[in-house]
């Protein structure tokens, strides 16, 4: 295998100048993009631009810090090269996390690892060290190539043959004459901004990690990550694509899913409601067992929690991901079925505040009738009790809490917040809410009155 190490400016530029074409399944296209840096580096390396060099090295390292790759190798360039064959949705990962294996589509693949596997053993100090020789070869050349006369006039001088050379006979030039360095010499190795900036460490936290973790630290100990690929199918076809191996909520946005920004812990488990809670959770459980995808519907008045215990329902499951369909959200039924049924992982689909006579719940379900739900997807409804055709669904109802209820809530909600309750002052603070407020008893209003408790202990 090439290395970059102990090479000359002009093989290090040439070898780097032929991998990043033949790049197919994991090639990274755009003007902005840090392979279009590199190339320009090594363009700016073979024309002698040692300055150009400089500043394309630094627009390379500015689109490493900005690309997104997750922080885990210790190195930007690293990471940057792992977050292409682990966190992109590239052809070969949706392929195996489909569960299809196309022998052209592995081909190319191991053809590209072969490539990033030789890439990843370029640093920033073999760019240095690469721009430092070639500014010294500029500085030691002689600026202009001497013509015939010149070469005449200097053997006349020197008293030596005047005889030039037939121009038939002339050997061909082997380098375009350079022009002089523009800087007198190279700033210090100390002043070119490093890729290094650590060890490798899981920096953050991704779903997929306790298999990731595995797959990251073979393809740094591998020099062939070629080798690898079966490993990667493997790795795909079990913990699915980008971006499933990162996040477990989600949320659809102009037909696309996003990262739901919710915090760990958010949704505690409010006593007064723990028989619907367990019959979510044990339709829930039949879903992941493959029992069945029969749609449920939570059912009840505003307030009463019945998102709440959606989202508490994907935490208390970590093998279950969710994806929420506010009830304005622009989606296309197809697309929506499409893309979670090309994943191997079981996906709850909360329609939240759901009217089942808008046109888009009609599409979604009229799309079961016909070509029946994913078998890795689970409709969970939300909706007033006012909903029409709610009887179509199983239904679990919630109504709003009494006094007593509504205390123990609060308890909850404060135990959850590290604050020890006091039950009788927890009561009397509920009462005089319930007067002062004139309003039903809810789980939102539990969330208020628990954060007003807690922020005056």
């Amino acid at each position: 295998m090439f290395s970059f190490r102990d090479c000359a400016p002009a093989e290090g530029a040439q070898r780097i100048a032929s991998l990043l074409p033949r790049l197919t399944v994991l090639q990274d296209a755009g003007e902005d993009a840090p392979f279009a840096h590199l190339f320009s580096v090594a363009t700016a390396l073979h024309l002698g631009d040692t300055l150009g060099a400089l500043s394309c090295y630094h627009r390379l390292t500015a689109a490493l810090l900005a690309c997104g790759a997750r922080r885990v190798s210790g190195d930007l360039w690293l990471d940057y090269l792992l977050s292409l064959v682990l966190e992109r949705p590239h052809a070969f990962a949706v392929m195996a996390a489909n569960g299809r294996m196309d022998e052209a589509e592995r081909i190319a693949m191991r053809a590209d690892l072969a490539i990033l596997g030789e890439l990843a053993t370029l640093d920033g100090a073999h760019l240095y060290r690469m721009a430092a020789e070639r500014h010294r070869e500029l500085q030691l050349k002689p600026r202009h190539a001497k013509d015939n006369i010149s070469l005449m006039s200097s053997a006349v001088w020197a008293g030596g043959s005047i005889r030039p050379a037939p121009a038939a006979n002339a050997k061909p030039v082997q380098e375009a004459d350079a022009p002089a360095p523009l800087l007198s010499s190279m700033p210090p190795e100390s002043e070119w901004l490093p890729w290094h900036y650590g060890e490798m460490e899981l920096r953050d936290a991704y779903v997929a990690d306790e298999a990731m973790e595995e797959v990251i630290i073979r393809l740094l100990e591998t020099p062939d990550w070629r080798a690898l690929c079966d490993d990667l199918w493997n790795f795909f076809a079990a913990y699915g694509s980008a971006p499933f191996l990162k996040d477990r909520l989600f949320h659809v946005k102009q037909n696309a899913l996003a990262p739901l920004p919710l915090p760990a812990g958010q949704f505690c488990v409010l006593p007064c409601y723990e028989p619907q809670r367990s019959a979510l959770t044990a339709h829930a459980i039949r879903f992941m067992r493959g029992e069945t995808t029969e749609p449920l519907l939570l059912a009840g008045p505003a307030g009463v929690g019945k998102t709440s215990l959606a989202l508490n329902l994907a935490e208390e499951l970590p093998e279950l991901r969710l994806v929420l369909l506010p009830r304005d959200a622009a989606c296309d039924a197809g697309w929506l079925f499409s893309a979670l049924s090309a994943q191997p992982l079981r996906f709850l689909l909360l329609i939240d505040d759901a009217d089942l006579s808008a046109p888009l719940l009609r599409s979604i379900f009229s799309q079961r009738a016909a070509f029946g739900c994913p078998r890795n997807v689970l409709p969970v409804l939300t909706a007033r009790e006012d909903a029409p055709d709610r009887g179509a669904f199983k239904t679990l109802r919630l109504s709003y809490p009494k006094i007593a209820e509504f205390a123990e809530m609060v308890s909850a909600l404060l135990s959850q917040r590290g604050v020890e309750p006091d039950p009788a002052a927890v009561r009397n603070a509920c009462v005089d809410y319930q007067v002062d407020a004139r309003d039903c008893l809810s789980v939102s209003a539990a969330v208020r009155l628990a954060d007003e408790l807690a922020a005056m202990v």
